[in-house]
This record gives structure tokens, sequence and C-alpha cells, in this order.
């Protein structure tokens, strides 16, 4: 899986993070502002599953790779922090996991 937001560090990784811990899936968090385009293409080429945290992130994701995108927004960064636990439960329900879940 790969989780694409902005920066890199809070919403994407906060996905990863459940999307691993949580459901058991390899996933790198990236940022499509401070990763080149050549950097973002290989990333998605590597992922079964692209996932954008804003719907306007789905125009920096090359078109060839639509068909592996989905979209789970959750608005601006406003929790700077990649495990703040209000993003962590957003997360978890929009994945489909119980949000109660704690990594072991």
């Amino acid at each position: 899986m790969l989780t694409v937001c902005q920066g890199g560090n809070s919403r994407s990784v906060a996905l990863g993070y459940v999307l691993k811990y949580g459901l058991g899936h390899d996933s790198i968090a990236c940022s499509w502002e401070k990763n080149s385009p050549e950097t973002i293409a290989m990333l998605c080429a590597w992922a079964d599953r692209v996932i954008v945290v804003e719907s306007h992130m789905v125009e920096k994701i090359p078109q060839m790779f639509h068909v592996k995108l989905s979209v789970y927004d959750v608005g601006p960064d406003r929790w700077f922090n990649g495990l703040h636990p209000e993003l962590i439960e957003m997360f978890s329900e929009m994945t489909g996991r119980d949000p109660s879940w704690r990594p072991h």
C-alpha cells in the first residue's frame, strides 16, 4: 500500500500505521510535495493500492495508476502528528478496522 499526503509526515503516516499494524499490509507513506514525479511513479508502480488523503490529491498521482487509487479524505492536516489518536481512529473506521484495536 502507498499512502500519500502533502508532507508525508502526518496523515499518510497514520493511514500507513493502521494498514500495517491494524490490517497487516506492507505500507509506505509519501509526500506528493517533497518527492519527485519520478519517485511517486516508482512508488505507485510498486504498490498494489494507492491511497490519497484528500480528494484534490488524485491529480498528484499519474493517470496510469488511477486503477489502484482510493481516496480516504480526512481534509487538511490539523493533527501534525502521524500517531494522533483522532487520526488513527478516523483511518481505522475508514478501513473497516474496529477503532478500539491496538498493536501488540
